[in-house]
């Protein structure tokens, strides 16, 4: 019988390793860490040959800088570049605040911008330090099977044009959106959404990033701008254009860029004698999903599983915060000896806990990125939040240590709703608008019960650069 025998069998230590791991940045490098700290034999591949740079808008909040530090990469990080910002400078419509990022004890800072070509080689370090065999340039081609089909480990084409193969008790893709163990494993999306933003970042150098380090975070009309000191001395603008402009945008990435940075003062101060220091990036098309999470010798982590609208900017958080989840469950089956399959089932109850936090969050970041204005109760709640000294609430979401719900009660957008009208703000037009709000957050709790398998979307997602 092949490595992994049946799922009730006991399973089979004599593999290559009792985990590989495919893909060596932030998912999984984190979790390779973390299970090679609980004494798990790891193997982690990556097809590239180096790990440096990577589209990502760079952003981490504070659980993400907590959980960093818990890893004992703080002070790397800083030697590497790292810039704290420890407030913001919010808009939301007409509303408008600087706000201190609330803080826990253990946390380093309120947010940070750090390039994924600083943040992920420290992350392969900390893995291959733990014990993790890092291997790359290694691109996975299958998967490989028991008798009974379970996944018992990976098939390689090697840099030498050969072929090999790893076997382990489990298979984590950790390989993003184009994850190739979720293709080969056939798991499914279901509640895809299609953007109805773009988004284009780049960085500057020689900014103003005045007294005290400041994250920009401007969402009015249909403007959405953010701003903030990254590390080494770089300052990270980034904008997604109006309706109208969606498709003209592009033909004029710097200009188009610097038009929409100039109309947001605090940015346009912070830039106003820097000089641009690296090329505009970009995301176009793509589809926000979950994936079915796990099955018989496998799990999927960060991007690989799960993928939301970047207006949040939770990718980096989130593979933290999943790999910190999953990481004492499958140390603990392993160290145990315990069967496999209890080691699937623990896999599938990482799976359930993922769909049932990240709902919420899914639909706050869709609804940060919609076309258009946001909903005009939001910017009210949070007003009102702000007046009672209750602000830090609402930067708590983005650190995923508060519900939306815990901020966006019914109780709280009826006190809105009826501050708005009171105002003479349109009652026909207000009350659609809350209604209609009503009805989204209801069903999509309704499909998060009930999962809608989508095929592949029928659009390519698109990533540029220029």
């Amino acid at each position: 019988m092949s490595a992994g025998g049946s799922t009730g069998a006991a399973p089979d230590t004599n593999g290559d390793a009792d985990v590989v791991i495919v893909g060596a940045r932030v998912a999984g490098s984190s979790l390779a860490a973390l299970l090679a700290r609980g004494g798990l034999r790891v193997v982690v591949l990556d097809q590239a040959t180096t790990i440096g740079f990577t589209l990502s808008s760079n952003i981490v909040q504070a659980d993400s800088l907590a959980f960093l530090d818990r890893l004992g990469l703080t002070e790397r990080l800083r030697a590497a570049g790292l810039t704290t910002m420890d407030q913001v400078d919010m808009r939301l419509e007409d509303f408008r605040a600087v706000l201190p990022f609330p803080t826990r004890p253990g946390d380093v800072g309120g947010a940070a911008c750090l390039r994924r070509q600083v943040l992920d080689p420290l992350l392969v370090e900390a893995a291959r330090e733990a014990g993790a065999d890092v291997r790359l340039g290694v691109k996975v081609r299958g998967l490989l099977r028991g008798d009974d089909g379970r996944v018992v480990g990976v098939r390689t084409a090697e840099r030498g044009g050969g072929e090999a193969t790893v076997r382990a008790r489990l298979v984590v893709g950790a390989d993003g959106r184009a994850s190739t163990v979720a293709r080969l494993a056939g798991a499914r999306q279901y509640h895809v959404t299609r953007n109805e933003r773009a988004y284009y970042w780049t960085y500057f150098e020689g900014a103003d990033t005045g007294e005290a380090p400041t994250f920009v975070f401007h969402r009015w009309g249909d403007r959405h701008l953010l701003g903030g000191p990254a590390d080494n001395g770089l300052y990270i603008v980034g904008v997604s254009p109006e309706q109208h402009e969606r498709e003209t945008f592009h033909d004029d990435l710097e200009g188009s860029l610097m038009a929409h940075a100039l109309s947001c003062a605090p940015i346009a101060k912070a830039i106003g004698g820097a000089n641009r220091a690296s090329r505009v990036f970009g995301i176009r098309r793509f589809s926000g999903y979950f994936r079915e999470a796990s099955g018989p010798g496998w799990v999927l982590l960060g991007d690989a599983g799960h993928f939301k609208d970047p207006a949040g900017g939770r990718g980096i958080g989130d593979s933290f915060h999943q790999a910190e989840r999953l990481a004492p469950a499958v140390t603990r089956a392993v160290t145990e000896n315990r069967r496999d399959a209890e080691l699937d089932r623990l896999c599938g109850e990482f799976g359930r806990w993922r769909d049932r936090v990240y709902a919420e969050y899914y639909g706050l970041a869709s609804d940060l990125g919609v076309a258009g204005p946001i909903a005009s109760v939001v910017p009210e709640v949070v007003r009102r939040l702000h007046a009672r000294g209750q602000g830090g609430r609402v930067l708590d979401l983005l650190s995923h240590r508060v519900g939306v719900l815990g901020v966006l009660t019914p109780g709280r957008v009826a006190g809105a709703t009826g501050r708005l009208l009171l105002r003479g703000g349109g009652r026909r037009a207000l009350l659609s608008e809350v209604r209609a709000l009503g009805g989204t957050e209801i069903r999509r709790r309704r499909a998060m019960r009930r999962p809608a398998y989508a095929p592949v979307p029928p659009h390519a997602e698109t990533e540029l650069s220029a």
